[in-house]
């Protein structure tokens, strides 16, 4: 080697050294470190890698390690004395089979204090993850939660459903039903989000959007 082309090498040196042999993973964070969004997250997007707490007490539901094991559908619904949102959990226990084949998992997130989610998966024998979102705070970072006016809270009463007591909150605040599937690399591949309590995702599309991920993967 002449000795151009050694100092060229030597001059190198520092350069490699400090290079970084890979980029670091993403670290999920507490909800109170998230950014607030101005509207919902639709397909295409970046899920926010969030921690919240589980709905049975066991370890906090880390968003990206779920990521790490594969695409995770995110489902918010308001509550078990909701029965649009027990017929849609129902969907999804039906559908978990094919879901869990297609490498994924599941999270359903709901204000609900712990012990009426525990309700909930027992009666419906429900196998997948459930976290608490207290006092709404995820669902307010992402855009998706809403305030009740005086006739809707009125109207609730009526029917006998007190969400400050059902949720261990002092107001009363529910999510916009949203369903997201969130790729491994955080993208939303998938999204449904619909102010209208009354429709729901249709599972067999998440399934075969799913498939789809599993089969490009």
């Amino acid at each position: 080697m002449n000795k151009a082309a050694l100092y060229a090498s030597i001059a190198m040196l520092p350069v490699l050294a400090f290079a970084p042999l890979s980029h670091a993973e993403p670290q999920s964070v507490p909800v109170s470190q998230l950014d607030k969004l101005s509207k919902p997250l639709q397909t295409g997007d970046t899920m926010p890698m969030f921690l919240l707490e589980d709905a049975a007490g066991k370890a906090p539901h880390d968003i990206a390690k779920l990521l790490d094991e594969g695409p995770v559908v995110v489902t918010f619904y308001r509550g078990s004395w909701c029965p649009y949102c027990v017929s849609e959990l129902s969907s999804i226990q039906k559908h978990l089979d094919d879901i869990r084949a297609a490498g994924a998992s599941v999270l359903a997130i709901s204000p609900e204090k712990p012990s009426e989610t525990a309700d909930l998966v027992e009666q419906k024998k429900l196998g997948f993850h459930f976290a608490t979102d207290k006092d709404n705070d995820l669902a307010t970072k992402l855009a998706l939660s809403f305030k009740l006016d005086a006739k809707t809270i009125e109207r609730y009463k009526n029917y006998g459903i007190d969400l400050p007591k059902s949720n261990d909150s002092s107001v009363w605040e529910l999510p916009i039903p949203a369903t997201y599937i969130v790729d491994t690399d955080g993208k939303i591949a998938w999204s449904f989000v619909e102010k209208d309590y009354s429709k729901r995702p249709d599972y067999i599309k998440v399934v075969k959007k799913l498939k789809e991920l599993q089969q490009d993967g």
